[in-house]
């Protein structure tokens, strides 16, 4: 009986080299046995015959089951450095153009966070903190728990799921309440839904556990400015700016607290300033341009009007502005 002749002569990985990611190389090196010995042009192995088409040969090739396998294992590693990558991911700030907060002090691995979400219920269940891992060998502690519902409600956040992730983060809490950076994604999540005082809270508990937390100075000074506290939150914006005196969003915020106030000198101080540190920034120039306005400045509103719409050409309030300025200037 003619033996059949073999397409592919790599290794296979075993069960356990899959499960534990130490994948043999299968990029950048061929996947054909080095020791083979090479045959004539023209001439399959173990036949006199002539080899088929290499078209054929590849079609064949194609269908096997060890290229399926590869091709799966291929695509099960891109998908776990996918993974990886978003699993710390952090919500940005209640105001969009502030610096993202600082990563969580608490780490575990890829595995635990998954176990995590999957034990918690058990674990509420039965009254206790502690999980025992799939393996059987380790166990994970209110905290490792805390932190996998923590990244759930990160994602879900990100996902435009403010109620969904309020829930995550008010479990994570149960399992660690003193996590500042779980008050402060609750409080977004919360200010997201319009729930303004349950947010002052979280980010006040916050500052609390982390007092030199300048993102959430000044994300409670944002909530703050729009429930009318406009002494309070400019206490808040100052006090981020002693910690990140470099943070436009925060010197725009401030000013913005400021004018609101009828401190028009002051607040013109610090739109210039965030426009010093961000020149692009859309919100700086236009909001500089109608404090300008209001001191009767209007050549250099205009300025600012001009550079808004330059940013960005649809912005209609600037559009607005900047028609209501030339006609204050033709008076």
């Amino acid at each position: 009986m003619k033996r059949k002749p073999k397409i592919l002569a790599g290794k296979v990985p075993r069960a356990s080299e899959l499960k534990h990611g130490n994948l043999p190389s299968i990029f950048g090196s061929r996947l054909m046995n080095p020791n083979k010995k090479k045959h004539a042009p023209g001439l399959g192995k173990h036949s006199s015959k002539p080899a088929r088409p290499a078209a054929a040969r590849a079609l064949k090739g194609i269908s096997t089951p060890r290229f399926w396998l590869l091709l799966f294992v291929g695509g099960a590693v891109l998908g776990l450095v996918a993974f990886i990558s978003i699993r710390h991911y952090r919500q940005p700030t209640h105001n969009k153009d502030q610096a993202s907060p600082r990563p969580s002090a608490t780490a575990t691995s890829l595995t635990q966070t998954m176990a995590a979400a999957a034990a918690t219920n058990a674990a509420s269940r039965s009254g206790t903190n502690e999980v025992r891992h799939e393996e059987g060998e380790s166990t994970l502690s209110g905290t490792e728990i805390a932190v996998g519902l923590l990244n759930q409600g990160n994602e879900l956040l990100a996902q435009g799921k403010p109620d969904e992730a309020v829930k995550e983060y008010e479990h994570s809490l149960r399992h660690d309440p003193g996590s500042e950076d779980t008050h402060y994604n609750l409080a977004i999540a919360l200010a997201k839904l319009g729930r303004d005082e349950e947010a002052v809270q979280h980010y006040k508990e916050a500052l609390r556990i982390l007092p030199d937390y300048a993102e959430a100075h000044n994300n409670l000074g944002n909530v703050l400015v729009k429930r009318g506290n406009f002494a309070e939150a400019v206490e808040h914006f100052n006090e981020a700016l002693n910690l990140n005196p470099d943070s436009a969003s925060t010197q725009n915020n401030l000013g913005t607290a400021l004018a609101r106030q009828g401190k028009l000198t002051d607040a013109t101080i610090h739109f210039a300033k965030a426009v010093q540190l961000m020149p692009a920034y859309l919100d700086a120039h236009y909001n500089l341009g109608n404090a300008y306005v209001a001191q009767g400045r209007v050549d250099e509103a205009i300025e600012e009007f001009q550079e808004a719409l330059r940013l960005q050409p649809d912005f209609a309030p600037a559009l607005r502005a900047l028609g209501k300025a030339r006609q204050k200037k033709s008076r």
